[in-house]
Order: C-alpha cells, then structure tokens, then sequence
C-alpha cells in the first residue's frame, strides 16, 4: 500500500517538473525559509520606520511645505517665508535656506561631504538604507552604498528603510509610511516627498526638481530625465489619498505642466 502511494506522489511530482521527490521538498523548504526571512525583515522595517515617522503623521495640517532638490533651477528659488524647509543632498549646505528636515540615502554617493552635517544639530536627519539582500531580489545593496550606523548615531539622525524599484514586485507607494518600506522611486527626494505628504500640509512647494542634468552648485550630473516616471506615480498617488494637498512646481524644468506651475521673478 505504501509503494503505490510512494509510486503516486512520484508520479504526480514528474508531472510537475520534479525528477525526484528530495528536490521537491527542497524548494519548499527554501521557499519557507525565504518567507521566514520576509517576515522576519518587515517586522525589522516596521519597528525602524515606526521610531522614525510615527510622531510625524498629519503634523503639517494646514502648513506650507518647501520641498528642495539639487536642481540648477534652486538657484533661481525665492525662499517662501513661514514654510517649513525638507532638503536633500547637498541643499543643506545652501546658506539662504533653513532646512527643518533633511534626507539622504546613498553614502557611495554622499559620503564625502555627510560627515560635515554633525554641525547642523538643529535640523532633523532622515538616513536611509536598504537591507542588504532585499527580499525577491538576488543581487546584494552594494556594501558602499550603506550609511555607517556610527555615523547615524554621531549625527542624532533617525534611520528608516526603503524598498528598491529594481526587484521584481517593487513595493507600491502607501501612506503609511511609520509601517513599512518607503518606496524608493530611483532618488532620496521621492523619500522626502513621501514624508511630506505624510504629514498632510496645505501645499507642497517642489523647488530644485528639474529631472534634468547639472546641480545648483555647478556639480555635473547625469540626465535624470527618468525620475519623470516616479513623478507621475506620485503625482497620481497624492491625487487619491492627499486630494486636498495643493503640489506646486516653483520654476519648473521637466516637470513643467505636471502640477500647478509657479514662476519667480
């Protein structure tokens, strides 16, 4: 009875593919241990990202927020008075604006000038990193592109973990972001704009996010004509759950026409 129950499954496990029944059990084990690993990572994400954000949920109601990239056009920027200040990248550097929030994600890219941000005490540090084997995706965060936990900690920074578009299922926008991953986008500003609308403002000023090339400090750069597309998802998020958040382009490049355009004289 047990041989043509064995001879059954074996028959059933050809049919599918499997040529023995060890390799058959071998992809389920795996299969469970990529699932145990999932959890385990989103419980990680979800502790990390609830310390960073949670108290910030709806805390701009009624505000302005300025949004700030690295764009040439921040050079043409007329500061907005009351409104409260969200950087990136080197635009905490830029000595006519007070940034209130600050984020930056990859240190490949920012770690020859990020040490110098332990003299800005008083603006609030959002650092992010992505775990390094990504759940659904083969190829490991590159080891330099990981910002030091010492470093986070010297600067009194929060840290927070976003979710690369380069596996597979990428994970979607979401509002909540105190949860789970931050959606990448392809750029740090897409974590800044999804906090920004996190914290539920009046309007958001996009100033410096040309989607262009070159930075405001005569740095050159590669086109960033794609971050376009993430634009476009965003724009179509903050749509159906921020309705009531006004999106406005200040001196707009590549981005002209997609939100309210506003140009400084």
């Amino acid at each position: 009875m047990i041989r043509k129950i064995e001879k059954i499954i074996k028959s059933i496990l050809r049919k599918l593919g499997y040529k023995k029944i060890t390799s058959f059990f071998q992809n389920l084990f795996r299969t469970r241990y990529s699932l145990d690993m999932y959890i385990s990572q989103s419980l990680i994400v979800r502790d990390v990202n609830t310390n960073a954000f949670a108290k910030y949920r709806n805390k701009h109601i009624g505000q302005d927020v300025v949004l700030i990239a690295t764009g040439p056009s921040l050079n043409k920027y007329k500061p907005i008075e009351n409104a409260v200040n969200i950087g990136v990248n080197k635009t905490i550097f830029k000595k006519d604006i007070n940034l209130d929030y600050y984020f930056v994600i990859d240190y490949a890219a920012t770690g020859s000038y990020l040490k110098e941000l332990k003299n800005y005490p008083n603006v609030k540090k959002f650092y992010a990193t992505l775990p390094y084997h990504t759940y659904g995706y083969k190829r490991a965060v590159p080891k330099l592109a990981i910002i030091p936990e010492s470093l986070i900690c010297e600067h009194n920074a929060s840290k927070y973990y976003i979710y690369s578009k380069e596996p597979v299922h990428p994970l979607p926008l979401n509002t909540e972001i105190d949860k789970t991953w931050l959606a990448d986008g392809g750029s740090c500003i897409f974590s800044a704009m999804q906090f920004a609308l996190f914290t539920n403002p009046k309007k958001i000023y996009l100033v410096g996010c040309d989607c262009s090339s070159g930075y405001f400090d005569g740095g050159k750069g590669a086109d960033c004509s794609f971050l376009i597309k993430s634009w476009q998802e965003i724009k179509e998020f903050a749509e159906i759950y921020y309705p009531d958040t006004e999106i406005i382009s200040v001196n707009p490049v590549g981005l002209k026409g997609m939100f309210t355009d506003l140009y400084q004289e």
